[in-house]
């Protein structure tokens, strides 16, 4: 729950913002706020879904808003900070001023009320799904056969790159990184049913899709016969012991350092249990 000053607000970035390089200006002025983006995503509207976004009964100006908000996908920020409506608000009308060419172009849109906001967001939510923010979850799926581990590999659909790698995903808006695992894991492989889950308490940064990410790395036992139903993202999966993994599969360090970690979590635990055994 947010406190009674904590609120969030939807941006609408329109095409002039972008056209004429504010953007970055624009998240300049919101940091020193204290305002961050927590989430974003890329919407493609249509006359009825403008319409039903401001409120309008009727549409004025219909070619030029076609042409202005419909001709390509808008971005859209999820923002959140202390008193965040109000503080954007008033960076709107300040950045209007300064910068606003017309009443129809006019940088950005921002949310008026907690109201407005919720009505927003919902909207936008039917209309894009999920939106993205800057945390990932990788989860490492690894089974026991006697005393020897194999660790779950996934070989990714050709249009995703082609690569091997464990499971990994986004971490949804108000979902923790323990639950995002979970939905990942079930997602990707149809696991539900675990024996024990792990944090590796590894994580690394990264660059990817224009942003800059985190990765939180999470271990997870499953039964041996657990079945594997691969997801549409994947097209092959492998049962591998650590070395395999680390020397012929996976590709980039932070999943490799990942995989180690968690490696020597599972040796510290059977030699933990070793030791109560006596």
């Amino acid at each position: 729950m947010l406190t009674e000053n904590i609120d969030r607000s939807i941006i609408l970035v329109k095409p002039d913002m972008i056209e004429r390089s504010l953007d970055e200006d624009f998240k300049e002025r919101m940091k020193k706020e204290g305002l961050k983006i927590i989430a974003f995503g890329q919407i493609l509207m249509d006359l009825d879904f403008v319409k039903r976004f401001y409120g309008w009964s009727v549409i004025d100006y219909v070619v030029e808003l076609s042409e202005y908000l419909c001709r390509k996908p808008l971005l859209v920020w999820l923002i959140e900070g202390d008193k965040a409506i109000q503080k954007l608000i008033n960076i709107k009308k300040e950045i209007r001023a300064r910068y606003c060419l017309s009443k129809l172009c006019n940088l950005f849109h921002c949310s008026d009320s907690r109201e407005d906001f919720e009505r927003e967001y919902k909207l936008i939510s039917l209309k894009i799904g999920d939106m993205k923010t800057n945390n990932q979850v990788e989860v490492i799926v690894f089974t026991k056969k006697g005393r020897e581990v194999f660790f779950l590999l996934l070989k990714r659909n050709p249009e995703k790159g082609g690569f091997w790698q464990p499971i990994t995903g986004n971490v949804r808006v108000d979902e923790d990184f323990k639950k995002a695992a979970l939905r990942e894991l079930k997602e990707e492989t149809g696991i539900s049913d675990i024996v024990r889950f792990i944090d590796t308490g590894y994580s690394f940064e990264f660059f990817d899709d224009n942003r800059q990410q985190h990765e939180k790395v999470f271990g997870a036992e499953v039964d041996s016969e657990s079945g594997v139903i691969l997801s549409p993202e994947h097209t092959e999966f492998v049962w591998v012991k650590e070395g395999q993994a680390l020397n012929h599969y996976l590709k980039y360090p932070g999943n490799k350092k990942g995989l180690e970690k968690l490696a020597e979590k599972i040796k510290e635990k059977e030699q933990k249990n070793e030791r109560e055994r006596g």
